[in-house]
C-alpha cells in the first residue's frame, strides 16, 4: 500500500489537477489487471534500455478508449511507475483502501466531497442485500468509491447512475470496470433538467436506489415546481440538496433504497416534514441508523441512515452512534462492527442498540434513532456499579476498647482528602488500636473514599504510597475497593466528572439524611466507556492538584505574614 501511495504523491508532481491523477493510477490498475503480461514484457524491454514509453502510451490508452483515457506526463519516469504496479497488490480490498486513504484520511486531496469512507459504502452495500441481475440506481455517484463495495458483494448486478462532474463520472467508470460490474450505464446528466432513465413519459424503476447526496450542490430549483417528480410533495429548496436528490431517487424506487441524510432531516423543521409525513404515512421506513458523529471529514452534521421499502408495518431504530460502532482514527471516527449492524436489521431485534417502533407510534417531529433509544439505552446501556466487580465497605473505629495494643498507623478522615487527584498525605497518626480490626480495613492503593454524609459528596482516590504505611479509613467514609487499578482511576474520574457528580449527589439527596446508602449507590449507572481516556484524564487532574497546592501553600505562608 505504501508503494501505491508514494506513486500517488510521485504523480501529483507532474499534474496538476488531482483528479487527473486518481484517473491516471486507475488507468494502471486497470492495466495490470487486464494486461499483467504487458507490464513485465515492458520492465525487461527498459532493463534493455529499449524505449518502452510510446509502446506504453499506445498500450493503455486503446485499452481505456479515448473518451476516458488521460495521459501520463512525459516528465513521469515509466519504468518507475510500472515497477511499483508490478511489486504492488491490487485485489478489490487493496484498490478499496487506496481510494479510501487519498480521499478520506489525506484530506488535503479534497476528495471527500466526491466519495464515502470505505466502511459506509460496506454498509450501504450490505443493507441493499443485493442479489443476481438487480438493478441498481445511483443518481449522484461521484467518484464510484462505493462500486468497489458493490463488485466486492455482487458485482452480477446491472449499474445505472447520472453524474454532473464528466471528470467524477470518468473516474467512476474505471471503477466500475475494475470491480468487474458485469454491466455498467453511467451517465453525465443534471437530474433536475432531464432524467435520463424515462420509459416513454414515465420514469424507469429500479430494483435497489442508493444515494449519499452532496450537501453544497447549487440547486436551481424554481424550474421544478411542475415536475411531477417533485410537485405533489411540494419540498423543494434551493438549501436542501439533499431532499431534492431524496425525492428524485424515490421516484426511481421499485423495491428498496438507502440513503445517507443528515439528521436535520429526520427532525425538527417544517420543510423535511412533509417528506418525513409522506414516508410514514405510505409505510416506505424500514430502518433509521443513526451513524457515529465525525466520521464524515470536514462535516459539521449528524448523519443516519434511512432505509427505504414498502409496506412496513414497523420501523426499526438503530443507534450505531455508540462507541461499540467507532474507533478513533486520526482526526475523525471510523465505523466498526458494521456485521453486527446488520445482524441486528436482518433479525429486526431489540438490543442495547436498537428498539422496533410501530409506525402508529412514530413521531413525524423526529425519526432519529437517538430519540426512540433515548430512555430504552439509558436503561439497558449503562453499566450498574454493583455488576462491576467491586467491594464497598464502610470505615471503622478501630481504637479505644481492651482489645488496643501499640500499633502505627493513621486514622483517615475526610480532612486528608485532597482536592482532587490521589491522597498521599495524612495527619491523624496513632500509636494504639485493635490490630486485627486495623489489619482488617486496612486501606489500599487505589481505594476510592466517599464522604458517608454531607450535603455535597466528597471524593478521592488513594495513591501507590498507602502501600508503604497502614492506614484506615474513619467511620464517616465509605470505601470503594475495585480489584484493576485501571478501573479504580476511570470510575473516580466518571465520579470527578460534572455528569458523574451530579448522579453521586442525587443518591446523597434521595435520603433525606444527607446520608449516602450501599445498596443505592450499587445502583448507580455508569458510562460503558468509562474508561476511555481515564488515564490522561488523571494526568491532568494530577497537574491540577499540584498547582493547588503549590497556591494552598502561598497562601498559608502570607496568612502569617
Amino acid at each position: 500500500m505504501k508503494k501505491l501511495l508514494d506513486c500517488f504523491d510521485y504523480l501529483k508532481r507532474y499534474h496538476s489537477d488531482i483528479l487527473d491523477v486518481v484517473t491516471i493510477m486507475l488507468e494502471l490498475f486497470v492495466f495490470k489487471k487486464e494486461k499483467a503480461e504487458c507490464i513485465s514484457q515492458m520492465i525487461i524491454k527498459a532493463h534493455k534500455r529499449k524505449p518502452i514509453k510510446e509502446e506504453f502510451q499506445h498500450a493503455i490508452s486503446n485499452l481505456i478508449g479515448n473518451a476516458l483515457y488521460v495521459p501520463i506526463s512525459n516528465s513521469v519516469n515509466i519504468l518507475k511507475v510500472l515497477k511499483v504496479l508490478y511489486s504492488s497488490s491490487i485485489e478489490l480490498n487493496d484498490i478499496e483502501q487506496f481510494l479510501h486513504i487519498i480521499s478520506q484520511k489525506r484530506t488535503t486531496n479534497k476528495l471527500y466531497y466526491y466519495s464515502t469512507p470505505k466502511e459506509v459504502n460496506d454498509l450501504l452495500t450490505l443493507l441493499l442485500e443485493l442479489r443476481d441481475d438487480d438493478e441498481i440506481y445511483n443518481p449522484c455517484y461521484g467518484i464510484g468509491s462505493i462500486f468497489l463495495s458493490i463488485g466486492n458483494l455482487n458485482p452480477y448486478i446491472k449499474l445505472y447512475g447520472e453524474e454532473l462532474d464528466d471528470r467524477l463520472s470518468n473516474i467512476a467508470k474505471l471503477i466500475a470496470r475494475f470491480a468487474k460490474i458485469r454491466e455498467y450505464h453511467l451517465f453525465v446528466n443534471d437530474i433536475l433538467k432531464q432524467p435520463v432513465f424515462k420509459i416513454g413519459e414515465s420514469l424507469r424503476q429500479f430494483d435497489k436506489v442508493i444515494c449519499n447526496p452532496p450537501l453544497y450542490a447549487h440547486m436551481g430549483v424554481e424550474q421544478l415546481k411542475e415536475d411531477e417528480r417533485f410537485s405533489k410533495i411540494g419540498i423543494l429548496a434551493k438549501n436542501y440538496p439533499e431532499l431534492v436528490f431524496l425525492t428524485h431517487a424515490l421516484s426511481h424506487l421499485k423495491h428498496k433504497g438507502v440513503f445517507i441524510v443528515r439528521n436535520q432531516t429526520l427532525q425538527k423543521s417544517f420543510l423535511e416534514e412533509k417528506l418525513r409525513e409522506k414516508l410514514v404515512k405510505e409505510r416506505m421506513i424500514e430502518a433509521v441508523i443513526e451513524l457515529p458523529k465525525n466520521i464524515f471529514p470536514h462535516q459539521s452534521y449528524d448523519f443516519s441512515i434511512l432505509v427505504i421499502s414498502r409496506n412496513n408495518k414497523d420501523i426499526l431504530h438503530i443507534n450505531a452512534n455508540h462507541p461499540y460502532f467507532y474507533t478513533k482514527d486520526g482526526k475523525y471516527n471510523q465505523l466498526i462492527n458494521i456485521h453486527e449492524i446488520m445482524d441486528i436489521f436482518r433479525s429486526k431485534q431489540e438490543t442495547r442498540f436498537s428498539k422496533i417502533t410501530s409506525i402508529e407510534e412514530a413521531k413525524i417531529h423526529d425519526l432519529r434513532a437517538s430519540y426512540y433509544l433515548s430512555n430504552f439505552q439509558q436503561q439497558n446501556d449503562l453499566l450498574r456499579l454493583g455488576d462491576m466487580n467491586i467491594e464497598v465497605f464502610r470505615g471503622q473505629r478501630v481504637y479505644g476498647s481492651n482489645k488496643d495494643s501499640n500499633i502505627e498507623y493513621y486514622d483517615v478522615g475526610i480532612a486528608d482528602f485532597a482536592p482532587c487527584g490521589f491522597s498521599t498525605q495524612f495527619e491523624n497518626k496513632k500509636n494504639s488500636g485493635d490490630s486485627h480490626k486495623i489489619h482488617r480495613y486496612r486501606l489500599k492503593p487505589y481505594d476510592i473514599l466517599l464522604s458517608l454524609r454531607g450535603i455535597v459528596p466528597k471524593i478521592t482516590i488513594l495513591g501507590e504510597n498507602v502501600d508503604s504505611f497502614i492506614a484506615v479509613a474513619n467511620a464517616g467514609i465509605l470505601i470503594l475497593r475495585l480489584q484493576d487499578k485501571n478501573e479504580a482511576i476511570g470510575l473516580y474520574c466518571h465520579f470527578f466528572s460534572q455528569k458523574g457528580f451530579e448522579h453521586l449527589s442525587e443518591i446523597y439527596k434521595k435520603s433525606g439524611e444527607s446520608m449516602i446508602y450501599t445498596d443505592e449507590l450499587l445502583e448507580i449507572r455508569i458510562p460503558p466507556n468509562y474508561l476511555k481516556g481515564s488515564l490522561t484524564k488523571m494526568t491532568k487532574i494530577e497537574e491540577l492538584r499540584e498547582n493547588f497546592e503549590i497556591l494552598e501553600a502561598r497562601l498559608e505562608r502570607l496568612k502569617q505574614s
